[in-house]
């Protein structure tokens, strides 16, 4: 009987985003969004775990782009991209209380945040080995989205975009050049600021 409820849950579960990772209620909101959200951890099998924010789009989700955003820094987190730039809740002065933003990038595109490299925000390493390079860095974040869209395998098909500001005009080129080379990935176009 257990195996028939394991294959059951992993026939439920494929195909679909982690159930666990779903965030269903944010603190410091008067009304809880329309749209499905997500944080967790993008695994990397070094030991390397990448923490993540996925906010689906307010439009169409199922064909909507999806956008990785990195902050740069480098030491930046992408949250701050998220939180006080183009996410769609913004945090307010009172630090309690959040706000929807108008001009959130989520009323498009399906917005992918990701906290890069590790030990930056919530990621961090098992070995607690932070010393990284720009090749090691890119190579991360590359087996990242690939675990990301292994994880939410409904958006693999979606047109992917690639952005950030300030040393993500380092990350985002290193990242295209192995995307570029993954025919796998839908990569459209990339924009750093």
């Amino acid at each position: 009987m257990q195996i028939l409820w394991f294959f059951l849950a992993f026939l439920l579960g494929a195909g679909a985003a982690p159930v666990a990772d779903e965030i269903t209620f944010l603190p410091g909101l008067q009304k809880q969004p329309s749209f499905r959200q997500f944080s967790g951890y993008l695994n990397l099998a070094d030991g390397k775990h990448l923490h993540y924010w996925f906010v689906e789009s307010q439009n169409k989700p199922s064909s909507d782009p999806v956008v990785l955003w990195l902050n740069g820094g480098p030491g930046c987190s992408s949250l701050d991209g998220l939180l006080t730039e183009h996410g769609p809740f913004l945090i307010q002065d009172d630090g309690v209380t959040l706000q929807y933003n108008q001009y959130s990038w989520n009323k498009i595109a399906n917005m992918l945040y990701l906290e890069s490299p590790v030990g930056v925000g919530f990621s961090y390493s098992d070995n607690k080995k932070y010393a990284t390079n720009d090749t090691e860095v890119s190579m991360n974040n590359y087996l990242a989205l690939k675990e990301f869209f292994r994880l939410f395998p409904e958006f693999s098909s979606n047109e992917l975009f690639l952005t950030g500001e300030s040393y993500g005009g380092i990350y985002i080129p290193t990242l295209a050049e192995r995307v570029m080379e993954d025919s796998s990935l839908n990569l459209q176009v990339l924009l750093s600021f």
